[in-house]
């Protein structure tokens, strides 16, 4: 890689990127003659690059939503999937407009927020299967889904098999019976 090729790369200031290849190649010089300015130089370059990583933490990247929309994004739709949840009432969440969220949203998660709704509501159901007695249809309900056909249709559709099944190959089996000796 070449220097320019570096500084294209860089997600520093242009005027930055000079100053910190200048210490950088200052305290390489000075290493065996001036041990003290080289650690200061390598120092002053620490807290320039300290200094970067603080702002790239505190920003999102470009496209992507920033670290407490996604954790407020996140709890808003675990907190609100068993109601008709919409996309629109994400975006307001987390004070976006419902196409730059869709947008920001797929780039932060690689998947659309509808696409990530469902994902959690049938996560839920799930655990609801797994801890309750619950019917299907009351299941499908509290985890809003419409009705009982439309979670079926979609938890076959993500998991490959029925609820019903799903739930019955998970149930605990009571254990054998002990052998009787002869």
């Amino acid at each position: 890689m070449t220097s320019s090729d570096a500084t294209q790369t860089s997600t520093l200031p242009r005027d930055q990127t000079l100053i910190l290849a200048r210490l950088v190649t200052d305290a390489s010089r000075a290493f065996d003659r001036d041990p003290d300015t080289a650690r200061a130089l390598v120092h002053r370059a620490s807290q320039l690059l300290e200094a970067e990583v603080r702002r790239l933490t505190r920003e999102p990247q470009t496209g992507k939503l920033a670290p407490w929309q996604v954790r407020t994004a996140t709890a808003f739709i675990d907190q609100n999937r068993d109601r008709n949840l919409q996309v629109r009432d994400v975006a307001a969440a987390v004070r976006l407009s419902p196409s730059y969220f869709s947008h920001a949203f797929k780039e932060t998660f690689g998947q659309s927020a509808k696409s990530y709704i469902i994902e959690r509501r049938v996560a839920r159901a799930k655990q609801l299967m797994l801890s309750t007695r619950d019917t299907l249809a009351q299941i499908a309900l509290a985890c809003g889904f419409s009705d009982q056909a439309h979670f079926c249709r979609t938890f076959g559709g993500l998991v490959g098999q029925t609820p019903s099944r799903w739930r019955r190959g998970r149930q605990e089996r009571p254990a054998d019976p002990p052998a009787l000796a002869a």
